[in-house]
């Protein structure tokens, strides 16, 4: 059982103390590199989606540079303020012990680990925001205070400059009014203020589309789409046995074991938005997977509302033991995959090692680059991260998607066809010599060191091309 609070501040410290131990090593996942490119061309949008992911990397490198650490940094802070602000919505109705495991069931949960510690993506705002705008939610119906409507707002707004799929919890929270006594405030023009608010946050993200065709909109809807030939029911029922149940395991259940019955009104009410978040949650994403392949890091803010739950259920349901047993047995699992997830402790070995080991490789063996870089696409550019000098990386497509990068290399593919840009160094995991023959007039193979990976042996594709 959970008893002190001064055990509970010594664990948790332990364990964030931990996590900035190992940053510098926490080899995160190659698509935290794409968004910390995000942070070096701050918009007001994106093509692949809202900005707050590169404001939040901005900050962390403006205090610690281009580097590990930094970007473990961002996920650690939003770790722990989630910690915070699910213990305090918790707490307006739970007892301190059943909000402590509340707090634990979410924080040590693999999926957590997996998509909030182990890479630092747009997720990581989201859940933040989302948090938050729980949080206020729960306020708003234990004081039924006005002001907390437009806290509601800004949170939203926040969560929908981090996400798009913040959508989700919007919608939510939208069923939980029309179907309570709170729809009386559709009559009020605080709402609206409140929702007005929200768009006002959200509006550079409508902006930026406006300017830019709509793209970003357009990929969000259309990326991920099944093949005509995939059954859509078949897709949606196989996600769930595949994606749900692994990702959520025991924290799919809480909204299934709790009821509001024998509350008051405003604790029955919370229960009730908890598990119409849950439900909303899951339909949307069931719907979604008859549509599109889902990625099981899309399931990470279910848990936040699951976890109160799961702290509630802690209090009515005969498994205490089996509640804090979880939480051991989650916590090890956690800690596990952060170990093995750096450059120096790694059991498991992965590609991303790989294309990290092979980039130092070309560190030690060529310290001097010129200040940009070309490659293929964005799915490339993304291990660039760990050149020595950070260079500008500029892509040429080669048959591969750009992205964000398409945008950002128009000047310089101008340059290219009109022969101004002389000399270039190309980079790439593919050799792509045939595609560099369009662009420049010589192209020259510069010799670079294996790595052996799983029977395999990998090896960069360097080019020193020019135009003369």
């Amino acid at each position: 059982m959970i008893r002190t609070p001064r055990n509970i501040y010594l664990w948790l410290i332990l364990y964030f103390a931990l996590m900035l131990a190992i940053a510098p090593i926490n080899i995160l996942s190659l698509d935290t590199y794409y968004y910390w490119d995000w942070s070096r061309h701050l918009a007001l949008s994106y093509y692949d989606g809202s900005p707050m992911i590169a404001y939040f990397i901005r900050c962390a490198t403006l205090l610690f540079g281009n580097n590990l650490f930094a970007l473990n940094f961002v996920g650690i802070v939003v770790a722990a303020a989630c910690c915070v602000i699910i213990y305090k919505t918790a707490r307006f109705f739970l007892s301190p012990e059943a909000s402590w495991i509340a707090v634990f069931s979410w924080l040590f949960s693999p999926l957590v680990t997996m998509d909030i510690l182990k890479q630092t993506t747009y997720d990581t705002p989201l859940t933040l925001f989302w948090a938050l705008t729980l949080y206020y939610t729960v306020k708003l119906i234990q004081t039924n205070k006005n002001r907390e409507l437009y806290y509601i707002g800004i949170s939203a707004g926040l969560m929908m400059l981090s996400k798009y799929t913040g959508i989700v919890l919007i919608l939510s929270l939208l069923i939980f009014v029309i179907f309570s006594t709170y729809r009386s405030i559709f009559k009020t023009i605080h709402f609206y203020l409140a929702t007005i608010l929200a768009i006002l946050i959200f509006s550079p993200v409508i902006l930026w589309n406006y300017q830019n065709h709509w793209e970003s909109f357009i990929y969000q809807l259309t990326s991920h789409q099944l093949n005509h030939t995939v059954n859509p029911f078949y897709n949606a029922i196989k996600t769930f046995f595949t994606s749900f149940i692994p990702a959520l395991n025991i924290m799919l259940l809480p909204p299934f074991l709790v009821n509001s019955k024998n509350l008051d009104e405003k604790n029955a009410l919370i229960v009730r938005l908890c598990r119409i978040i849950c439900f909303t949650f899951l339909c949307f994403y069931i719907y979604t997977a008859s549509k599109a392949e889902v990625r099981i890091f899309w399931l990470t803010p279910y848990l936040i509302s699951s976890s109160i739950l799961f702290g509630y259920s802690y209090t009515i349901l005969p498994f205490r033991k089996l509640a804090v047993s979880l939480i051991v047995i989650y916590s090890l699992i956690s800690l596990f995959i952060l170990i093995d997830n750096t450059s120096k402790f790694n059991l498991i070995k992965s590609k991303k090692l790989a294309f990290y080991h092979l980039i130092q490789q070309f560190n030690a063996t060529y310290p001097q680059l010129p200040n940009t870089i070309l490659t293929s696409g964005w799915f490339q550019a993304r291990m660039m991260f760990f050149l020595q000098n950070k260079p500008t990386i500029y892509t040429l497509g080669c048959g591969t998607a750009q992205n964000q990068y398409a945008l950002w290399s128009t000047e310089v593919n101008k340059k290219i066809r009109d022969k101004t840009l002389k000399e270039a160094i190309y980079i790439d995991r593919y050799d792509r010599q045939s595609c560099l023959q369009k662009y420049f007039d010589r192209c020259e193979k510069i010799p670079t060191q294996k790595y052996p990976f799983r029977r395999k042996e990998y090896a960069l594709n360097v080019y020193r091309c020019q135009n003369l």
